[in-house]
């Protein structure tokens, strides 16, 4: 028979299930199943089973229930997640997340965590914009585009090519003295002449 997790992800289950094992701390079948949907939904479904798949036997249950942790504290504190809310003392709102979690609820970020205000979709930016903020990385470009001054142009004279004029009021540099110019006849390409070839002893 599939096992609870394996039945919400739609995958085949088998004897040697990784999630089965993961999920014997949780003593409902429902609570099994919300747990395993929010974890695959936050780290994705293969990412879990990656992650599962990599640690011994005996440690899978606890990387489950570190992962449901961690992505019950990052959706309610986007910033710092659950390390922030043990950090910070708040280690009973993770707590209350993970089990509104198993109970099929859903979480969204607290505003006194420095989540945003906002419907369940969670709007990280509604703050910025109520306050005048930058609401994102490209609004801000445009932003600070409109804020800095044109510099007036002008023509600054460069030129790629060897054999332009100077531009106007420039002084051509002066050549040392033999040291033949780019469009000089005395510039030309260096060849060996009649010298016969030198073999390199490199391994001696």
């Amino acid at each position: 028979m599939s096992c609870n997790g394996c039945r919400v992800l739609r995958k085949g289950c088998s004897d040697g299930c990784v999630l089965r094992p993961c999920l014997q701390w949780i003593d409902a079948a429902d609570a099994q199943g919300h747990a395993t949907v929010f974890v695959a939904k936050f780290f994705g479904r293969a990412g879990l089973l990656s992650f599962i798949s990599a640690v011994p036997e005996a440690q899978r249950p606890a990387l489950f229930q570190s992962l449901l942790y961690e992505a019950a504290g990052r959706t309610i504190n986007p910033v710092h997640g659950a390390v922030g809310l043990l950090w910070t003392g708040n280690w009973p709102l993770c707590q209350a997340a993970v089990e509104t979690v198993l109970r099929g609820g859903a979480i969204g970020p607290l505003p006194e965590l420095g989540g945003a205000c906002g419907g369940a979709g969670g709007d990280l930016y509604g703050a910025a914009k109520r306050n005048g903020g930058w609401s994102t990385f490209s609004t801000a470009k445009r932003v600070r585009k409109a804020e800095v001054p044109e510099a007036p142009s002008c023509d600054l004279g460069l030129c790629l090519s060897p054999g332009s004029p100077p531009a106007v009021g420039e002084r051509k540099p002066a050549l040392r003295p033999g040291t033949p110019s780019m469009s000089s006849d005395e510039s030309g390409t260096t060849t060996g002449g009649e010298r016969d070839p030198v073999l390199l002893n490199l391994f001696v």
